[in-house]
């Protein structure tokens, strides 16, 4: 809980601190933001410039700004909502008593006697079961012995009452016999005797088990208590309610009583607070990866854009060839396959012949072009087009028929690598096939032997 606490103090403080970085350090002058790879990013999935890819930069930047600052506003609510958990709360005074076979438990009693409050565990035990029920495990025996030696005290602890020694443990199969180191104060058949003692005794209680070929001793300890003693309110209560547990075992339900000689009663359960703040720990995690996951899915649309543009390149040059050889200009052939061989050319091209239109020198602007595009056949095929465009059309025809040639090549390596790797992976499924149809064809042979 204190790391809890640690937290909602440090969660304001790194979200102010992330506000003032935002807002003085953050901004170039005149209010666009200065991230190049971000920037780099929006460029080639949107096709922005200048104004534009600034203004976008700062849309995105702003989004996952306001992103962050939630996520730490959730988390601070979280862990404040942990902080304000009740410790304990009140149930209803039915006990649903452990089936045969769980392991029993106790539950948190709480005693009012005016001002005066004490809490206590009170045990539960199990419903009994029947002798088809019971085993014969000498560890069953143990057990049940537990329960039923203190008799009608409520534990072996505050022995004031006589004890029960039965001679049959409760399937009926296990003679028990019973010895003490002090049998003037317990008898062998459980009689307690209190009038000689001046202090508390206790009784060292020696059970043997046997079959009628195996024995096997165990222990119990019993605490007497003098008849001088005096038993407190509080103390009886205590008693009376595990007498009234231990009467009631042959029901599903124990009763808890709302008040017992003058003493009020509830039971109380602590909330478990710490499973709930190892949750809320793991939600930190949680929300940075799911913060850095939105990242990589423009990573991924970004591969995918690179894998279009990188499998209409052959057609694209090829395109272009067709184009220049048939008197097209070298500005119309290039948009003409753009328009065919797609929608991430267009605008790239389109973005490039404008400025061309616009006074930007061709080399310049068609070498920007392949750089922007960034893959590099692109960079290649737009350089070479930078440096045979003002030489004159007859050499830039030579050049692309060149570049042509280069381009199947690959194209025709690329497909190869991609048959190869679908055929790897249906070699898996073929020969599961194959043993299918072996299995099929051996089966009525091997049925008929």
């Amino acid at each position: 809980m204190i790391i809890v606490a640690i937290l909602l103090v440090l969660l304001p403080i790194i979200a102010a601190g992330a506000y003032l970085v935002k807002r003085h350090y953050s901004l170039h002058r005149g209010g666009s933001w200065r991230v190049p790879q971000i920037a780099g990013r929006l460029q080639k999935l949107e096709v922005l410039y200048g104004r534009s890819l600034e203004d976008a930069t700062r849309q995105y930047l702003e989004q996952r700004f306001r992103q962050f600052m939630i996520g730490l506003g959730l988390l601070w609510i979280l862990g404040l909502g942990v902080l304000l958990l009740p410790s304990g709360e009140t149930e209803k005074t039915e006990i649903r008593r452990p089936e045969a076979g769980e392991d029993a438990d106790g539950v948190a009693v709480q005693l009012t006697d005016g001002d005066m409050t004490t809490e206590f565990r009170l045990q539960v035990g199990n419903r009994h079961l029947t002798e088809e029920e019971f085993g014969a495990a000498k560890e069953q025996a143990v057990e049940w012995l537990k329960k039923e030696i203190p008799g009608k005290n409520q534990s072996l602890d505050h022995v004031t009452e006589d004890l029960s020694f039965p001679k049959k443990d409760s399937s009926g199969v296990l003679e028990l016999t019973y010895e003490t180191d002090e049998p003037a104060v317990i008898g062998r058949g459980g009689t307690v005797r209190r009038k000689e003692l001046e202090n508390p005794c206790q009784v060292k209680i020696t059970v043997t088990m046997t079959d009628g070929v195996h024995k096997e001793k165990t222990e119990f300890f019993a605490d007497v208590i003098p008849e001088s003693y005096t038993e407190t309110k509080v103390e009886r209560v205590q008693r009376l309610l595990g007498e009234m547990e231990e009467s009631s075992r042959d029901s599903d339900v124990f009763e808890l009583p709302s008040q017992l000689e003058g003493i009020t009663i509830r039971r109380t359960q602590s909330t478990d607070r710490n499973m709930i703040c190892k949750l809320y720990f793991a939600l930190i995690p949680v929300a940075g990866i799911l913060f850095l996951l939105q990242g990589s899915k423009e990573k991924e649309k970004l591969k995918e854009r690179d894998r279009l543009l990188q499998d209409v390149f052959y057609r694209f040059v090829k395109r272009i060839l067709l184009q220049l050889s048939a008197g097209e200009s070298l500005q119309g052939s290039l948009q003409a396959a753009a328009a065919v061989e797609g929608k991430f050319l267009v605008p790239e091209v389109q973005y490039t012949v404008n400025r061309i239109r616009t006074g930007t020198p061709e080399s310049t602007a068609y070498a920007e072009l392949g750089r922007s595009i960034g893959l590099r056949s692109y960079i290649r095929l737009f350089s070479t087009i930078s440096t045979a465009a003002p030489r004159g059309s007859s050499q830039l025809l030579n050049l692309l028929e060149q570049e042509v040639k280069e381009a199947e090549a690959e194209a025709k390596d690329t497909a190869r690598k991609k048959g190869e790797q679908a055929t790897q992976k249906l070699l898996l499924p073929t020969v599961l096939l194959l043993a299918v149809v072996i299995g099929i064809v051996l089966f009525p042979a091997i049925a008929g032997m």
